[in-house]
C-alpha cells in the first residue's frame, strides 16, 4: 500500500506543479532552465529502454542494473530530472504552496528511490559498490571522499 501512496503522490504533486505553472506567454527562459532536467530524464528512459519504464518502485524478472549513460552520473536520473524540471517551474509564478508541493515531491521521490534501492541491493550484489560511487539524486563530487 505504501508503494501505491508514493506513486499517487508523485503524479499528483508533479501535476499540481505543471498545471499551476504560468504557460502563457510561453516561458522560454524557464524552459531553458528546465531543459537539463528534461534531457536527463528522457536520456534515462532511452537508456533503460522505451518499453521498460515502470512506476512501481520494485524489481521484477526483467530488472537489470544499468550503470551507463545518465545512470553513471546519478542512480535515479528520472527522479532527478523530474525534480530539476519542476523546480524550474517554480520560477513561473512563485507561491509558497507551490514550493511546499515541490518539497513534498522531492520527499516522495527520495522515498521511492530508497524503496527501489532496497530491492536492488537484494537483487544485485554489485549494487552496493555502485551506491558507493554514484550519487542517488545529485552527482557525487569527484573530490568528496566517503569514509568506510
Amino acid at each position: 500500500m505504501y508503494h501505491v501512496f508514493l506513486i499517487v503522490a508523485q503524479f499528483a504533486l508533479a501535476a499540481i506543479l505543471v498545471l499551476s505553472a504560468t504557460w502563457l506567454p510561453f516561458p522560454w527562459a524557464i524552459m531553458l532552465i528546465a531543459l537539463p532536467g528534461i534531457v536527463l530524464a528522457m536520456s534515462a528512459w532511452l537508456t533503460m529502454g522505451l518499453f521498460k519504464l515502470r512506476v512501481h518502485p520494485t524489481t521484477n524478472e526483467d530488472t537489470r542494473l544499468i550503470r551507463s549513460g545518465p545512470y553513471a552520473v546519478v542512480r535515479h536520473p528520472m527522479y532527478a530530472g523530474l525534480m530539476w524540471f519542476t523546480a524550474a517551474l517554480l520560477l513561473s509564478g512563485f507561491a509558497w504552496w507551490r514550493l511546499a508541493a515541490w518539497i513534498g515531491l522531492s520527499i516522495v521521490l527520495a522515498s521511492k528511490a530508497s524503496v527501489e534501492e532496497l530491492a536492488m541491493v537484494k537483487r544485485f550484489e554489485e549494487y552496493r559498490d555502485y551506491q558507493s560511487k554514484v550519487g542517488r539524486l545529485v552527482p557525487r563530487l569527484p573530490f568528496a571522499s566517503r569514509g568506510k
